[in-house]
């Protein structure tokens, strides 16, 4: 009797998992559909909130080919266009793209931190 109690509360547990994995969208990495300066420019408000840095220059071609995008600090340079530090050991963000149902996310790896851009365009890659 144990034994049937036991089975019968196992199956309904994994049935009730099963249905709310169901109803959960995963993200999914994604790529850019139809890149213009409009996605390029919402992509690079959205980096560099990530981020916490004022300005990131993007490539249109961002996103296009796939769902990660390493993200590099700009040396520092005087007025004159010489490296002010030399050389750089800070490794590269990376930052992924991501679709959840209909939305675009962009995910700082590593960390918790996203943003929804819900007016572009994205498939799975």
């Amino acid at each position: 009797m144990l034994k049937l109690m036991l089975g019968a509360a196992l199956t309904i547990g994994l049935m009730g998992c099963s249905a709310s994995a169901e109803n959960d969208t995963k993200a999914m990495p994604a790529l850019l559909l139809s890149p213009d300066r409009y996605s390029t420019r919402q992509l690079a408000q959205a980096i560099s909130e990530l981020l916490k840095v004022n300005e990131v220059t993007l490539s249109q071609t961002a996103f296009t080919q796939t769902s990660l995008l390493a993200v590099e600090r700009a040396p520092h340079k005087d007025p004159s266009g010489q490296l002010i530090m030399g050389r750089s050991h800070e490794m590269p963000q990376m930052v992924q793209l991501f679709m959840q149902g209909d939305v675009c996310i962009l995910r700082l790896q590593n960390s918790d931190e996203e943003r929804a851009l819900p007016r572009l365009k994205c498939k799975a890659e």
